[in-house]
């Protein structure tokens, strides 16, 4: 278990918000395969930054790297999960959802 720092929150909100709003479709494949058709992510609430399941690593470089838990309709959290890289100018990128 890691917490998220608070100067990478800002950056991390954004792409998840646009992952919940579908505008990432191509990383929404496992959340269609783990849930089925009446699942869907959720706003993520504030517990994603110090959940036993969120990891981060920050490198020398103030990039970092990590895993968030998500949450669905149906599960609060899911096995559902968003990796994500953040570059040294704090520019988050999800790169992939898959089950934990």
């Amino acid at each position: 278990m890691a917490t998220v720092p608070t100067g990478f929150r800002d950056a991390l909100r954004i792409e998840l918000e646009a992952l919940v709003a579908g505008e990432r479709p191509d990383l929404l494949a496992w959340v269609r395969e783990y849930g089925g058709p009446e699942v869907s992510l959720i706003r993520q609430p504030d517990e994603i930054w110090t959940h036993s399941a969120t990891d981060i690593e920050e490198r020398a470089d103030g990039s970092a790297f990590g895993v968030l838990p998500l949450w669905t309709t149906g599960e609060s959290p899911s096995d559902l999960s968003a990796e994500f890289e953040i570059d040294p100018g704090g520019t988050a990128t999800i790169e992939d959802v898959r089950v934990l």
